[in-house]
């Protein structure tokens, strides 16, 4: 049970917390984002050349806003990717040191084990 309540102690739960509302803001924007993405050219009618060249500017300016909106949603990804790695390298530290402390430990049982032995063969033969 200490053991658990130090591997609580080692995660640096502030930046956890303090990082959680807007990785779930950002998660929650980019899972509507792309669940209710519906782009006005994608349903528009094949285009063709006969429609003049005030179709193919209508089209040409929704492509550029397009291209925008997912640079805009492509950069905000790479923040939230960020973020949740900066996370997973924390989590990764404490797993390591977790790692260490359990070896050691696992030592220092072996020991108390073998010393207890020792002591319970000295006692059993005086």
């Amino acid at each position: 049970m200490a053991i658990w309540m130090t591997a609580l102690k080692i995660i640096p739960w502030g930046s956890v917390l303090e990082s959680a509302p807007q990785i779930v803001k950002a998660a929650k924007h980019l899972f509507a984002e792309t669940k209710t993405d519906k782009s006005d050219f994608s349903a528009a009618p094949n285009w063709s050349a006969s429609d003049g060249s005030i179709n193919l500017d209508k089209r040409v300016r929704l492509l550029e806003a397009k291209i925008v909106e997912l640079s805009d949603e492509q950069r905000s990804s790479a923040e939230l990717i960020k973020s949740l790695a900066e996370q997973n390298a924390l989590i990764i530290q404490a797993i390591e040191v977790f790692r260490v402390r359990v070896k050691i430990l696992l030592v220092a049982c072996i020991s108390l084990v073998c010393v207890l032995a020792g002591v319970v063969f000295w006692l059993a033969t005086n």
